[in-house]
């Protein structure tokens, strides 16, 4: 309902009203959720730019760098994944074989973590599907609200005064 046409009754409080201030509560929700959807995706990039950096600060050294003490910059090339061929003749085969080892277990965790991201990801794709439905409502809600008010107001601003003035007269 607008303030014209509350304007028109002599009451403090109507339905009207109360129903007009349900819908500029609705507004201001719809507003204020608008708004920090739009925060929160603009901080989505850079918030998961962080994370990376954190996650990759957090990766452990490799195992092989302290079997192979004695070999620390075949330690430090395989955490750049940067083996020559050179380095690996002069290995035996022991040393090779904890070089594989650790290259396997590294894959296998590398694959259960891209499983659980993965996971997360699909989670968090059904959730914002499930954002964008409610969001689709509530503007046909919101939609659906202003023609109403729109209505009551053309409705009431075509009652003749004189018709309003004895309906919404007072009770004696």
């Amino acid at each position: 309902m607008s303030k014209q046409s509350s304007s028109y009754s002599d009451r403090d409080t109507t339905e009207e009203e109360s129903e007009s201030l349900d819908d500029m509560d609705f507004l201001t929700r719809q507003k204020k959720l608008q708004a920090e959807a739009k925060m929160a995706l603009a901080m989505a990039k850079p918030m998961a730019k962080m994370q990376v950096e954190v996650e990759k600060q957090n990766r452990k050294k490799s195992p092989v760098a302290d079997l192979l003490p004695h070999m620390p910059h075949i330690s430090e090339c395989l955490m750049k994944r940067s083996l020559k061929p050179t380095d690996l003749r002069d290995m035996t085969i022991g040393q090779l074989q904890v070089i594989v080892n650790d290259l396997h277990s590294q894959i296998e965790s590398l694959n259960e973590e891209l499983v659980q991201l993965l996971l997360i990801r699909d989670e968090l794709h059904t959730e914002q599907d499930a954002m964008l439905v409610d969001i689709e409502d509530l503007t046909r809600c919101e939609t659906f609200c202003i023609i109403n008010a729109s209505e009551l107001h053309l409705m009431s601003s075509t009652t003749p005064k004189s018709r309003q003035r004895t309906e919404i007269a007072p009770e004696p």
